[in-house]
């Protein structure tokens, strides 16, 4: 048998050049885009799964996260009607941790926690969105800004470090709660009661209802630390891109200030270039808003729950007193007000970061030679 050849002419050869040219053209573009930041957030998002908010992965988490809500919600409808028999008189016990406080603390923890929840998973479903403007967003801007090499390193580092003290401060809150006095068998039954005491008496207690409740508010304590990371994170994001914006515009101008004298640019490439941007930071501040309509909610949740909770670790601290409790409770207490303190300020930090940043370029423009400035200039 021959063998067979196939012989190009020369139209044939420009007309698959234009096919593999045009087959590019609709391939490249859909090339992954390889960002630090995205890449972390997304398997932030991903490994969120494990603690119920809800993405676009896999059908079996998300019954997972429908499953957990319902526990929650089951557990705030106890809690609610727990306040209500305090609140009227029809309660047999409103002493240490069933009392009125204990019963409306532990309603608005999981209040809190609920609406963290279908929060923080709104924007686990809608993340693929965010991040595909992002991209858009990175490839539109026509002027030549170097990536954050050390934005993954940054932002894990946040993570490790926001679940080390929130796991010691959970930890403190177990040791504070049971003693040193209590026997081991006693152990459960003990934490059970105190932690969740607004919601059934000791007589009502059993190990098939304790070891489930425990699960889910470990979870829960999980949920409610991971809305403020998230907040961090993608303001972490945001202030990133500001700032390689602001260092670009800052040596534009440092070398518009050495060629102002020599006048080695024409006012056309002046404005193309100013013009361009100007046009990166109307995107950026596009950017800032859409991300601030996904992350509004969670932030005035964080910002009405840790306000709570410090005001009421104050009041507590400061009705009770530390001088007639346990040493343990004392660090307990200290340490617990001073990670929601840190915790809360960290978020609101971050968040004002983002603007502290979007107007940092402003000094080098005033600074920029008055033969310099044209119409772009004064964006």
């Amino acid at each position: 048998m021959g063998s067979s050849r196939v012989h190009f002419t020369g139209e044939d050869k420009m007309s698959g050049s234009k096919t593999i040219g045009a087959q590019n053209k609709l391939i490249l573009p859909d090339q992954p885009y390889h960002d630090g930041f995205l890449e972390t957030m997304s398997k932030t998002f991903h490994w969120a799964r494990l603690f119920g908010i809800m993405g676009r992965e896999s059908r079996r988490w998300n019954v997972w996260a429908i499953v957990l809500l319902i526990t929650l919600l089951v557990i705030e409808v106890a809690a609610i009607w727990k306040v209500i028999k305090a609140l009227a008189g029809w309660a047999v016990d409103t002493a240490a941790h069933r009392s009125v406080t204990a019963r409306l603390s532990g309603t608005l923890f999981y209040t809190t926690v609920i609406a963290s929840q279908i929060l923080c998973s709104r924007l686990s479903l809608n993340w693929h969105n965010l991040s595909s403007y992002w991209v858009s967003v990175e490839r539109a801007v026509a002027i030549n800004i170097p990536t954050d090499l050390m934005m993954r390193k940054r932002m894990l580092t946040v993570i490790i470090t926001m679940a080390i003290l929130a796991t010691v401060e959970h930890l403190m809150s177990v040791v504070a709660l049971i003693g040193f006095d209590c026997p081991p068998h006693l152990i459960l039954r003990r934490y059970t009661a105190r932690s969740h005491g607004f919601l059934f008496l000791r007589d009502d207690y059993s190990v098939w209802f304790a070891i489930p409740l425990i699960f889910v508010s470990n979870i829960a304590t999980i949920l409610w630390n991971f809305q403020d990371a998230v907040v961090v994170l993608i303001c972490m994001g945001l202030t990133s891109r500001y700032r390689r914006l602001n260092n670009y515009v800052s040596k534009i101008c440092e070398e518009e200030k050495k060629l102002a004298n020599k006048n080695m640019k024409a006012e056309a490439v002046r404005i193309y270039s100013w013009r361009r941007i100007r046009e990166a930071y109307v995107k950026q501040a596009a950017l800032v808003r859409k991300l601030d309509g996904a992350l509004g909610g969670i932030i005035l949740l964080s910002s009405f729950g840790n306000f709570y909770f410090i005001c009421l670790q104050l009041f507590l601290g400061i009705t009770q007193g530390l001088s007639n409790t346990s040493t343990i409770k004392q660090i307990y207490y200290i340490v617990s007000l001073l990670w929601i303190l840190g915790r809360f300020t960290s978020m609101v930090l971050a968040a004002a970061d983002v603007h502290v940043h979007s107007k940092k370029a402003l000094p080098d423009l005033h600074a920029c030679h008055s033969r310099c400035y044209n119409v772009e200039t004064g964006f």
